[in-house]
């Protein structure tokens, strides 16, 4: 069993700083010190979305890495038996959050 509340922390932390503009690779960086080297866990995602839509793995993605993002985006065909999963990004947020801050 991950940790609920890390992500639900780190999952309101993203959605307002990119809400207010203020993230960046920089900020996100810092943001994640906290939660490195930990088993961060969607069990605790409340489905927040930015002004645009974003959720927060769509944010790291898109600060992280853009070109991918965009690419994970643009090339997706949804499964009508899940019409919202794109395991592209399902893929780029866990490669980028392993590499980067060590979640597991």
């Amino acid at each position: 069993m991950g940790w609920n509340e890390g992500y639900e922390i780190m999952e309101k932390q993203v959605i307002a700083l990119y809400d207010f503009d203020l993230l960046n690779k920089e900020v996100l960086n810092a943001l994640m010190q906290p939660f490195c080297n930990r088993d961060i866990d969607h069990g605790g995602c409340y489905d927040l979305r930015t002004k645009d839509g974003k959720s927060a793995d769509d944010v790291i993605c898109f600060i992280i890495e853009p070109e991918r993002y965009q690419k994970a985006i643009d090339e997706f065909i949804p499964n009508p038996k899940e019409p919202d999963y794109n395991e592209a990004l399902h893929d780029l947020y866990y490669e980028i959050t392993r590499r980067e801050w060590n979640f597991w």
